[in-house]
């Protein structure tokens, strides 16, 4: 008969299995995952010193954890430091992350410090802006073993000047200098008592001078104030004219004030046509509409965007060159018209015929017939209009003197693009298709390439094409840089 585990082979394996679950629970919790993995959203930061940071670093807000670090990489010379966020919590755009320690030995941590200004939420996989490194703490023990290096030679300097017999003959020679000092403030005291002392006989002489002449000076005056009451007595009558034109100015202003508060009162309830005007509400919306619509022509004035390219394309096979020349006008973002010339090198013939008649001998009369051709190059216009759609855009209009129509397809993060232009339908046996690979080097210039005539099997021409663009922005740096130099040169 077998027997069963043993009751202290039970509690062995009971508490080696509790051992295990907590085991297990606190490396979860410790690393931010519990039941299926951690749960939220990831945002980064970048610092210049990330020393003692790892993927179990937690992440605290106003003293709470809210997350941990999920990765650490080394990015142009800096730490990039990946942080999950619990799905719950929101951090503001103007945030600061900074790297902290718990207590003086313990360990790092991220602490997440709230903007001054409130601001919106950054969005999972966004940087925060602000990131603030930790002191590196060799460095704080140089400055301080350079201080302390300061302080002790200044303490050496102190004992230099005031150890010894030498620095016992310079504090005796400093109480000297101390006591020559004292002697110079006490003569001075003195010389200042004999200057008080004069100042205060002088005073005694004027008050002496004051009361021996004070009856002459008091007659003086009372002389002078009778010779002005007398003038005043002369002048009365002009004296009192003058206050009446004062008090009827006055008057007269008075009236002027009440009649313009109540014409203010008349505008304020809307009495008079210039009162309706004011206080209509139909004539306010009116003007504030008018002014919408000012700033609104005004705005889109200021979009309105100028543009001119010249192009020079060189045919291979007949070995001559095609010039082009345009003129963009593009009041929106999206969309613009395109206005411009051509000199096409394909020849074309003008025939004239002349009719000679001669008769000979009194025979009959005879017919020349004389057929002059003259060839030159053909000059064609473009009148296009166009739409952009994301990275793609539709043209049509008039290509080269004939209907037709084109597609521009731009690559998404180079300057380069794939142009298609189908024209001149009615030519026979096939339309005109021209396919022009195009990039822009050093923003002004243009190379391209391509083939014109692509389905006639007949008359490909493969070509290359070099062009120069400025739009008005580039027209006016230019014109100020000559406005300047000239000013410079004037000067």
């Amino acid at each position: 008969m077998k027997k069963g585990l043993s009751t202290n082979a039970k509690v062995g394996v009971f508490v080696t299995i509790v051992l295990m679950i907590l085991s297990w629970i606190t490396l979860k919790i410790s690393s931010g995952t519990i039941f299926g993995g951690t749960q939220g959203y990831t945002i980064k930061a970048y610092f210049t010193n990330a020393q003692g940071l790892n993927t179990k670093t937690g992440v605290y807000l106003a003293g709470i954890r809210i997350g941990n670090i999920d990765d650490i990489k080394l990015v142009n010379d800096k730490a990039l430091i990946v942080m999950n966020i619990m799905s719950g919590v929101r951090i503001e755009e103007n945030a600061k992350a900074v790297i902290r320690t718990k207590g003086l030995l313990g360990e790092d941590f991220i602490e997440i410090i709230p903007g001054a200004k409130p601001a919106g939420h950054i969005k999972p996989g966004e940087e925060l802006r602000y990131a603030e490194s930790p002191a590196d703490m060799e460095e704080l023990m140089n400055k301080l073993n350079s201080i302390a290096t300061n302080i002790n030679s200044v303490t050496q300097s102190l004992s230099d000047v005031f150890g010894g017999t030498q620095g016992t003959n310079n504090i005796k020679g400093l109480f000297n200098n101390l006591n020559e000092t004292i002697n110079h403030v006490d003569r001075l005291v003195t010389s200042t008592n004999s200057n008080l002392n004069r100042t205060f006989a002088s005073v005694n002489e004027f008050a002496g001078a004051l009361k021996e002449h004070g009856p002459d000076i008091l007659a003086n005056l009372a002389r002078i104030a009778e010779e002005l009451h007398q003038i005043i007595a002369e002048n009365k009558q002009s004296v009192n004219k003058t206050m009446e034109n004062i008090n009827t100015a006055s008057e007269k202003l008075d009236k002027t004030l009440a009649n313009i508060e109540v014409i203010t009162g008349d505008l304020k309830e809307g009495k008079g046509t210039i009162g309706k005007l004011l206080m209509d509400k139909k004539t306010e919306e009116q003007v504030s509409n008018a002014l919408s619509g000012i700033s609104s022509m005004a705005g889109g004035i200021s979009k309105f965007r100028i543009a001119v390219n010249f192009n020079e394309e060189y045919q291979f096979q007949p070995q001559t060159l095609k010039s082009y020349l345009n003129l963009i006008l593009q009041p929106k973002s999206d969309s613009y018209f395109l206005l411009g010339i051509v000199d096409d090198p394909s020849k074309y013939a003008e025939q004239s015929t002349n009719y000679t008649y001669t008769q000979v001998n009194n025979g009959p009369v005879q017919q020349t017939r004389t057929v002059t051709e003259k060839a030159g190059n053909q000059l064609k216009f473009n009148a296009e209009m166009a739409k952009k759609i994301s990275y793609i855009t539709f043209r049509g209009g008039i290509i080269e003197s004939s209907g037709g129509v084109g597609i521009d397809v731009a690559a998404p993060y180079e300057p380069l693009w794939l142009s298609l232009d189908m024209y001149n339908f009615n030519a026979k046996p096939d339309p005109t298709l021209k396919v022009t690979l195009s990039t822009s080097v050093l923003r002004y210039f243009i190379l391209s390439g391509g083939m014109e005539n692509v389905l006639d099997r007949n008359v490909k021409t493969w070509f290359a094409g070099l062009g120069v663009g400025f739009d008005d922005e580039d027209i006016k740096n230019i014109f100020g840089l000559a406005s300047s130099t000239t000013y410079v040169q004037t000067k």
